[in-house]
């Protein structure tokens, strides 16, 4: 991919991202996106359950809606649970060749398909790794991988920053929302008191 096609898909990846403040629906853009630039024939992003070691397909391309829920993953299990453990990314020619990669989806029938390369990144905030974004492609002699690898990581990246700008409008909403509360209790009692006050002046008054 030219650099200006990188350039290209990464700002429609960040006005797609800019667009919604649902961050399922900004996840599913970017897999779109993802499909026509980078001929991706499947992609998931997967999210790390760390009360359970588990892990799950939280939104995925070309992939039924059976198989995103029935298909878990330990921590460290495959490729998917090895990158999420390790943080590191890794990059698969062949997965025909690679004896780590489960097919758990059972999305890729080898014998009714031509050879697949397979990229995965982690997702990080901050240093904790959350979960993981990969991608299926025809194989392709000419295509680089390594190159392949960078591009996808700088979009995973943007995902993880994109879910904590997210967190970060959420957080001050409700602050927000807690301080007007407070505000509103604050001005109750206070013209509460001064009711009181007042209403026990004029009840002074008329006794005496």
């Amino acid at each position: 991919m030219k650099t200006i096609e990188q350039i290209t898909l990464l700002y429609e990846i960040s006005n797609a991202l800019n667009e919604h403040l649902d961050l399922k629906k900004s996840m599913y853009k970017v897999l779109d996106i993802l499909s026509t630039a980078l001929q991706m024939e499947r992609g998931t992003i997967s999210i790390l359950n760390p009360l359970r070691n588990e892990i799950s397909i939280e939104v995925a391309h070309s992939l039924s809606k059976s198989a995103m829920e029935r298909v878990k993953y330990k921590l460290g299990e495959g490729i998917i649970g090895r990158v999420i453990e390790t943080g590191e990314a890794v990059a698969i020619p062949k997965i025909s060749e690679e004896p780590l990669f489960l097919n758990r989806t059972a999305s890729r029938k080898m014998k009714d398909m031509g050879e697949i390369s397979f990229i995965c990144v982690p997702v990080q905030k901050g240093t904790r790794v959350v979960g993981a974004l990969s991608v299926d492609r025809a194989y392709d002699p000419e295509y680089s991988l390594e190159e392949g690898t960078k591009l996808v990581s700088v979009v995973a990246t943007m995902l993880a920053r994109h879910a904590i700008n997210l967190e970060t409008i959420q957080l001050e909403k409700e602050a927000c929302g807690t301080r007007t509360n407070a505000c509103a209790t604050s001005w109750k009692t206070s013209t509460a008191s001064t009711t009181s006050s007042a209403t026990a002046t004029r009840c002074g008054k008329s006794f005496r």
